[in-house]
This record gives C-alpha cells, structure tokens and sequence, in this order.
C-alpha cells in the first residue's frame, strides 16, 4: 500500500502531466521524433542499465537452510556474548564468559537453523499457492 507521501507525488505527477507538441514547416501537428541512444545520454554519461523486475513484494529469496550458516552465525553471537560478559564481569573473570559464550552458542545453531527452515518452508508455500489476484 503506498504511503501518503508516494500518493502525494503520483497525484501531482498526473497533475503535471503534459505531451509534446511537434509542430513541422506548415503547422501541422507530427508525431515526436524517434530518439536515437546518443540522444538519450546525458552529459556523455552511459545510459542507465534497465532494471529486472523486483522480486514479489520486495523481499529477497530465501536460501535452503544449512547447519554451515547457522554455525557460523553462531560463533558470532557466541564471540559478542565473551566480548559483552567478560567486559561487564566486574571481577573480569573470563573463564565464566567463556562458558556462557560457549552455552549460548551451543543453543543457538540449532534454533537459527529451524528458524532458518521455517522461513524457507514458509516461501516455498507461498510459491506453490496460486495466486488470488
């Protein structure tokens, strides 16, 4: 659903909307002229590659889960919580900060890859329905 602001500016758009009139020798109204590429650059600059179309509601696809991505995952949420708990340890004991990063790893990839899994499932649901439009 567009914002107010993109609602905004498609009304003024259409608001401002206006052709091109090509008058020729006698005063005849003639179709515009065919634009060749060398016009169509500005300033020499390249001209702008066209665009794919955007993925469906602008998301992007999920990939297939892996214990790989969630492992990796992992030992970066595991590196922050040693860096975090052995930071605010007032005693600074790092060894208690190393269990923890450990626990919280350990815990983590597997919630990472079933949520992982949930969300490809999820897509690949939504990809077989069909569509109601």
């Amino acid at each position: 659903m567009p914002t107010r602001k993109q609602k905004r500016r498609e009304a003024k758009a259409k608001r401002h909307d206006y052709e091109f009139v090509y008058l020729d020798d006698d005063g005849n109204e003639v179709h515009p002229p065919e634009e060749t590429p060398a016009e169509t650059r500005r300033n020499g600059a390249k001209p702008a590659a066209k665009k794919s179309a955007p993925p469906a509601r602008g998301r992007r696809t999920p990939q297939p889960p892996s214990w790989g991505r969630a492992g990796r995952r992992a030992l970066i949420l595991g590196a922050v919580v040693f860096v975090l708990f052995g930071m605010l340890n007032k005693t600074h004991n790092y060894t208690g900060a190393a269990v923890a990063a450990v626990l919280y790893t350990a815990l983590f990839i597997p919630f990472t890859y079933l949520l992982d899994r949930f969300a490809y499932r999820r897509w690949q649901a939504r990809e077989q329905a069909p569509t109601k439009r």
